[in-house]
């Protein structure tokens, strides 16, 4: 005990080696589904690990984390803990079913959509996307796997700043008409370098509504969310307000104003699902367990391709970033900050979601190493 004590004192440096106020009222709809499938998955911690939870506790609190945080090895939950405040005018506190909007951990799920999508012979990740977008310049030369892999050569430059219709319902369409409009759309050469696309994620959204005659909402809702037991996540296309849902803040939970409210869609596949970490946990349970894709198809998923900004990126994932055999993503909108770390040989899983700006999400890489540390 007195090693792992020393452990746990030396945690909150460990980061520094790997860091590279009103409302309105509103209807509140509960979304909970019935036919949601899996339900079956209990989301408690393991009586095994008090030790290690209790060091990850300290951790968290120590570094004012205020969001919601679960931590996994294989099919043990090794901790999970709500922090502070959904919402501060309120006073309403963070649980572990509270909802977060992910940002681009989000683009796992367009990963995987496109995955599937190729398993049932829809889709080939070398073929151009001419097809989908015949006007598109350099469509005859973009792949799927360009698109997957930031090698477009399609970004914005406003990619969701405070730009465009931030506030209002989107498609793709209309934020390739504000694109071109505004002057903002920039073209490279495709598969040269890798720069980081939102646009080109919610092509890849879009491009999966044509093949699957779905929305994309519908897809992703009806192909993952459902068969996996995720009842609380959902792709907010409407904007709606749920139940358990927190509040984006500016600045400091305590001091901070609200953030500037990002309409859903605006962030389509590339950013615009809402969940939480026991849904994520979840999801995560079936990508261990090859239920959505093949091992064959995770293995494309999450071997690197590129380097996205001199880090090394799969499918909708980072790859071996700062831990062997991992995949991580996170997510960053005003107000709205993820990340999601999984271990491929299933040795750890970290999840963190926050409402306010001041939090480090490269806290998971630190935890990470911690379990691994501490797990066989």
């Amino acid at each position: 005990m007195k090693k792992f004590l020393k452990l746990v004192v030396i945690v909150p440096l460990l980061l520094v080696g790997c860091k590279d106020k009103g409302s309105n009222e509103v209807e509140v709809i509960e979304s909970e589904d019935d036919s949601i499938e899996n339900e079956t998955l209990v989301i408690e911690m393991d009586v095994g690990y008090e030790a290690l939870a209790e060091s990850i506790d300290y951790y968290l609190t120590d570094q004012n984390f205020n969001g919601a945080a679960l931590v996994s090895t294989g099919d043990k939950i090794i901790f999970t803990k709500g922090y502070g405040l959904a919402n501060l005018e309120q006073e309403i506190p963070v649980e572990t079913n509270t909802k977060f909007q992910i940002a681009s951990v989000s683009k796992s799920f367009v990963a995987v959509s496109v995955l599937q999508l190729m398993e049932d012979g829809l889709i080939e990740l070398d073929q151009t996307i001419d097809k989908y977008f015949p006007t598109m310049p350099n469509a005859n030369r973009i792949t799927i796997h360009h698109l997957l892999t930031h090698t477009s050569g399609l970004y914005s430059s406003n990619d969701y700043g405070y730009g465009g219709r931030y506030s209002t319902e989107n498609t793709v369409d209309d934020l390739l008409e504000d694109a071109y409009r505004e002057n903002n759309l920039y073209f490279e050469e495709p598969g040269v370098s890798a720069i980081y696309s939102n646009l080109g994620y919610d092509v890849l959204g879009a491009i999966i509504e044509q093949v699957s005659g779905m929305t994309y909402e519908e897809y992703v809702r009806v192909n993952i969310f459902k068969p996996t037991g995720m009842k609380d996540t959902l792709l907010n296309v409407d904007g709606l307000v749920f139940e358990n849902f927190a509040v984006a803040y500016n600045g400091n939970i305590e001091e901070g104003y609200r953030a500037r409210i990002f309409h859903p869609s605006y962030g389509y596949a590339s950013g615009g699902v809402h969940s939480t970490v026991e849904d994520l946990y979840r999801y995560d349970r079936a990508l261990a367990n090859n239920e959505l894709i093949s091992e064959e198809s995770y293995e494309l998923m999450t071997q690197q391709y590129t380097r996205v900004g001199n880090k090394p990126y799969g499918y909708g994932w980072y790859t071996n970033l700062w831990i062997e055999d991992t995949i991580s993503h996170p997510g960053n909108l005003v107000g709205w900050h993820s990340m999601m770390l999984r271990h491929n040989e299933d040795k750890v899983t970290v999840i963190l979601l926050t409402n306010h700006d001041e939090s480090d999400m490269n806290m998971a890489y630190t935890i990470a190493r911690l379990v691994l540390a501490n797990v066989e």
